[in-house]
């Protein structure tokens, strides 16, 4: 009991937080002015960045993984837990001032029953069934460190060419030049940012693909229900004329078993596509095929 309690600490702290912050969003959605919705968008963007993300990571990591390799009877739960995080993840990058009161309601209403969902469901199948090992994974686990662009501007490199490009991204052109011009690649990251998957599709001349708002959000709350195959289908008729990054391929990936994506992920890279297509990966990285030739790797130190 007291090992259970150490290692999940963190997540409680988080999840009492979190909860607060529904409140206050909630609040700020009912009651506010324009001024204060547009200062709950930044309070919201500013968590996401800041501890949101880092604790989707922690659960899906060092948690769903688990529990889905060994505790196979539980894949309900985590299918249903993963779309929640892929729609809230969707929902902050989707965030404007048009819409600002609707987004705060939904946000604030979505991260108060979700954390309740894990407190209630997924919390108690951890005490009963997880290993002393398993616990200690939690205890120990480091997501990826993720900094604020605004307020770090950590994506600027301390040694830029004569045309200003950062280093990162000159790993990238230099990639595409070399192996990214035919069939698929997949570009790993060290965290979800939309802002540095469209800075690639800009520089390397491709479209950018939203594969979750343009495809997945027409099927709403049956999205889980897109195959793999027409994954690959939809892959091939955006790229028929034009070379595409498809951002946010992960978040129908994430109600997929591993093995599922791990098979698919090493088929794409086999593919004859008609035209490059890009595809980041930020969360599922451990599935992707090791020292594969068609894989851009953007350590973290690189950025």
């Amino acid at each position: 009991m007291s090992n259970y309690i150490e290692s999940m600490q963190k997540l409680f702290n988080e999840h009492s937080y979190g909860l607060e912050f529904a409140t206050e969003i909630s609040k700020i959605a009912k009651e506010g002015d324009n001024k204060a919705l547009r200062n709950g968008i930044e309070k919201i963007k500013k968590y996401n960045t800041e501890e949101l993300e880092l604790h989707f990571q922690y659960e899906e990591q060092a948690i769903l993984g688990p529990l889905i390799k060994n505790y196979p009877e539980h894949i309900e739960l985590c299918v249903a837990i993963g779309k929640e995080h892929g729609y809230i993840r969707s929902l902050v990058e989707n965030m404007s001032i048009e819409t600002a009161r609707k987004d705060l309601a939904d946000f604030g209403h979505i991260l108060n029953t979700h954390t309740l969902l894990e407190n209630e469901k997924l919390f108690p199948i951890i005490k009963k069934s997880f290993t002393t090992e398993q616990l200690n994974v939690i205890a120990n686990f480091i997501p990826l460190q993720s900094k604020s662009i605004s307020d770090k501007s950590w994506l600027v490199s301390n040694s830029k060419n004569s045309n200003g490009r950062q280093n990162w991204l000159l790993n990238v052109l230099e990639f595409y030049n070399d192996a990214g011009k035919k069939g698929g690649s997949i570009i790993l990251l060290p965290k979800f940012d939309p802002g540095i998957i469209e800075k690639i599709a800009n520089q390397t001349g491709l479209e950018f693909f939203n594969y979750q708002q343009e495809i997945m959000q027409e099927y709403g709350q049956d999205a889980d229900s897109i195959s793999l195959n027409q994954l690959k289908h939809d892959l091939r008729n955006r790229a028929k004329h034009n070379g595409i990054v498809a951002h946010n391929v992960e978040a129908l990936l994430c109600v997929k078993s591993e093995q599922e994506r791990r098979d698919w992920l090493q088929e794409f890279l086999n593919v004859d596509w008609p035209n490059p297509i890009f595809i980041p990966i930020t969360i599922f990285q451990a599935d992707v095929p090791n020292e594969h030739h068609k894989i851009c790797d953007l350590e973290l130190h690189k950025i």
